[in-house]
């Protein structure tokens, strides 16, 4: 009888610091997903073909020396992905994945060669740039605390990424940025009349930020460093121009009043 009395005891013992192992284990892991979205640009549509995103994380040590990339597939049921549609609070999940706690410091984008736009109902194929698959690597700088999960995002700027080359081709000339949402803020807001596409343009002494109005008016734009700020709504030109001021803080969301535009004089 006290033979089965210690077996029992040593199980217990042997299942109790098996499961601290693995809450040890646990606790050394993040969760983190990956987003992207777009700072939309003059054309009816804009397509891309996702394959995946790669995050280069802190190695089983927490540093860099043994890290290694993590492939991420996007999985859907198709790859090609309207990217032009991704405006206002329209997000698309690539991929998510636990990752050893530490810090991020890369994020690669991975296209694929159907690349196209479409203008006036004409479907337009998008040549890439000669540089393109190294300007889909970013640096980035994400602390993924044990425990915590994180959403980075992907910012594809198509107003300066589509450009048109001197042989009146157009090119796919990758200008993204990837940021870390709960160390930047959201400035959002509505223009009226609601049919009026405006470009709107945040600026700082070091940054500029542009998005278009939705067909709704609003617009959304995220990732914004800790600053003051300027706001210019460039309008069409039957309308003045708009600017103003405000100042963010990191994790806040912004709501800016609806902002009416007035007319030219004639």
């Amino acid at each position: 009888m006290r033979k089965i009395t210690h077996l029992i005891l040593g199980v217990t013992i042997l299942s109790g610091l098996l499961m601290a192992c693995d809450n040890a284990a646990s606790e050394n892991r993040s969760l983190v997903n990956i987003l992207l979205v777009d700072a939309p640009g003059d054309f009816e549509q804009v397509w891309i073909e996702v394959l995946g995103v790669e995050i280069l994380p802190a190695g089983s040590r927490g540093s860099a020396e043994n890290a290694s990339w993590i492939h991420l597939p996007y999985q859907a049921a198709s790859n090609m992905v309207r990217i032009s549609d991704l405006v206002n609070e329209e997000r698309l999940l690539i991929g998510r994945t636990e990752i050893q706690s530490g810090m991020v410091s890369k994020i690669r984008l991975l296209l694929g060669n159907e690349l196209y736009l479409i203008q006036d109902e004409i479907r337009i194929d998008l040549d890439k740039d000669s540089d393109f698959e190294n300007k889909l690597e970013i640096d980035i700088n994400v602390n993924a605390l044990p425990g915590n999960s994180y959403d980075i995002y992907i910012d594809f700027d198509l107003a300066r990424s589509v450009v048109r080359s001197s042989g009146g081709n157009y090119q796919l000339d990758p200008r993204i940025r990837a940021f870390e949402s709960g160390v930047t803020a959201v400035i959002r807001g509505s223009i009226l009349p609601r049919n009026v596409n405006s470009h709107v343009y945040v600026r700082s002494d070091t940054d500029t930020l542009t998005t278009l109005t939705g067909s709704n008016g609003g617009f959304y734009l995220q990732g914004i460093p800790p600053n003051d700020y300027q706001i210019t709504i460039d309008a069409p030109e039957i309308y003045k121009d708009t600017a103003f001021n405000v100042s963010v803080q990191a994790d806040t969301l912004l709501t800016v009043p609806a902002i009416t535009l007035r007319p030219q004089l004639p």
